[in-house]
């Protein structure tokens, strides 16, 4: 074979070659344009399909709507109001229709107040009991005056310089009882009447004793 048949047989097959790969591509790209289209379309298709049945639904809602209102020839009044306001806005309805939310009247619901309102509970702390707080809410509170008491092993609660307290019960209640709470050697009081905190040392010594290493002027 000669140099020129040669050459007109390669530029030959490169030609046929190129069409061919021509006519592959573009029947690919056809395709994927026509399914593109496809999609599009169905996309549309919903959209139409909810925005149909959001009207629908919501011209069903305003019948029902009507139906349940009563006419009148004056004011609304709030017993009315109250009741077409529990079925929601429309526009909220419709929204929850097109998000495919169950239509549910009680997300929406405005709940009325009848009768008086529930007084808040008061403390269990009425202010006049003094009662155990724990070592970290001692001498937090502003206004309050810390006073550090000791109580024997004879039973008397006296304060740092000595002095006896008389009216245990009105200082700090019953609660010399509860040693071991937070601290085995130490109870914390609260006082609300007096404003006071308390914090209450244990003294395994009799009052006596400790009384004698006071000076004697004291």
């Amino acid at each position: 074979m000669s140099k020129l048949s040669t050459v007109i047989a390669f530029f030959t097959g490169a030609a046929i070659g190129g069409a061919t790969v021509w006519y592959i591509t573009k029947e690919r790209y056809a395709q994927l344009a026509e399914e593109e289209i496809s999609s599009v379309k169905e996309a549309y298709a919903q959209r139409e399909s909810k925005r149909e049945k959001a009207e629908k639904a919501m011209s069903q809602y305003q019948g029902a709507e009507d139906e349940d209102t009563p006419a009148t020839d004056g004011p609304v009044t709030p017993a009315v109001t109250a009741k077409v306001t529990e079925k929601g806005s429309i526009s909220e309805y419709a929204q929850r229709i097109q998000n495919g939310e169950p239509l549910e009247y009680s997300k929406t619901v405005v709940p009325t107040k009848t009768g008086a309102q529930e007084k808040p509970a008061q403390s269990e702390n009425s202010g006049d009991v003094p009662y155990v707080i724990s070592p970290d809410e001692f001498d937090e509170l502003d206004g309050y005056t810390a006073i550090s008491l000791t109580y024997f092993a004879d039973g008397v609660l006296s304060d740092e310089n000595g002095v006896i307290i008389d009216d245990v019960e009105e200082i700090v209640g019953d609660d010399l009882n509860h040693f071991g709470e937070y601290d085995e050697d130490a109870v914390y009081v609260r006082n609300d009447a007096k404003r006071c905190d308390y914090e209450i040392l244990k003294d395994e010594r009799k009052y006596a004793e400790f009384r004698k290493t006071l000076p004697t002027n004291i």
